[in-house]
């Protein structure tokens, strides 16, 4: 066993060379693996997020697999939510809300919550990760940008195209701005925490943010994600940004002080290094579908699409475009991560020739 800190994650975000990409998956711990099925056989999904030992076990499960170079804590974007004062039920739907925010007696009602492991029992979480796998890969923390907990706290479950989010936004503007403010400042002390537990990188995830348009993003989203990005630039930890559906968006999310945008397929990689710089860090951006077809062609994608970014060396991390989705065949997931590794041999043989 090699004990040795793989630290390809974090060389990759300093923008320093590495023999190969780092990889990892968003949602690596989930329902398409056994040994996470057997966990969730016997707990909730709620329960499992709130047991530091359990959500820790199966954080793990996805490293002891396949040896991929970061390790994400088991997590919900929608616990700090939660402890703002609202009912958090997940269904077989997905997440509900059942006291949605609707006005402004609604929002002056929520608190901002103390971040501490009985607050946050994933505090816990990646304290036990630090200790189980600190020395060997990087820990990430993560959680939801401003918007996208603003999407769920006000429409009250996943949508297409949040409505009644947007609704709220444009038609009481000033309670929904003082509510994004309250969600920041929850964030801000979260992921404090999450660093002060143990977390090498963070992950902000902005999945809601193709929704609104360029001007409406610009106006209403960006000034909480940058105001929470910029007050986490003291911890000195690198931050991913993953938002999508968000190639409008583009022009804007660049400008935050981010070590890495994580995008979708739907944006070419190159396109965006063209624009905003030879290293500029980039994430992904595999469509987790092509992981549910056959080994010829997860080689044949993966391989086009580490190829597709010119100085792959330099600031590029592989990664699917969203989570893994929950039938993909475990044997097509060590597929696209063998393939990955096959860029070190290459690397080395380019070095010799």
């Amino acid at each position: 066993m090699n004990n040795m800190f793989n630290d390809l994650l974090l060389k990759a975000l300093r923008k320093e060379n590495v023999p190969r990409p780092p990889v990892w998956f968003m949602r690596q711990a989930g329902r398409y693996l056994p040994e996470y099925q057997k966990v969730r056989s016997e707990v909730g999904f709620l329960e499992l997020c709130n047991n530091p030992e359990l959500a820790c076990e199966v954080s793990l499960q996805p490293f002891e697999r396949f040896g991929v170079d970061a390790v994400i804590v088991f997590s919900d974007i929608l616990l700090p939510a939660q402890n703002m004062g609202l009912e958090l039920e997940f269904t077989s739907f997905g997440p509900k809300i059942n006291n949605l925010v609707s006005n402004s007696a609604d929002v002056r009602k929520l608190q901002i919550p103390l971040a501490n492991d009985e607050t946050y029992p994933t505090l816990k979480a990646i304290s036990l990760l630090k200790k189980a796998v600190g020395s060997k890969v990087p820990i990430i923390g993560f959680a939801g940008a401003p918007w996208t907990l603003f999407c769920y706290m006000v429409e009250g479950y996943s949508s297409h195209n949040f409505n009644r989010a947007k609704t709220f936004l444009y038609a009481n503007t000033q309670d929904a701005q003082q509510l994004l403010s309250k969600i920041t400042n929850t964030l801000f002390l979260y992921l404090t925490m999450q660093v002060n537990a143990g977390a090498q990188v963070l992950q902000i995830f902005d999945t809601w943010a193709g929704v609104l348009s360029l001007e409406d993003y610009k106006t209403y989203a960006i000034p909480y994600l940058k105001h929470l990005i910029d007050d986490l630039q003291p911890l000195k930890v690198p931050i991913i940004l993953y938002t999508n559906n968000s190639h409008h968006l583009l022009s804007e999310i660049t400008k935050l002080k981010v070590s890495a945008h994580s995008l979708d397929w739907r944006i070419k990689l190159q396109a965006v290094r063209d624009k905003y710089g030879v290293d500029f860090g980039i994430q992904g951006n595999l469509d987790p579908a092509i992981l549910l077809t056959n080994q010829s062609v997860i080689r044949e994608k993966t391989k086009n699409m580490i190829h597709g970014v010119k100085n792959w060396q330099t600031g590029y991390i592989c990664n699917l475009g969203h989570g893994i989705l929950p039938n993909t065949p475990i044997d097509n997931v060590h597929t696209m991560i063998d393939t990955v590794y096959e860029f070190a041999n290459e690397t080395v043989v380019s070095f010799v020739h």
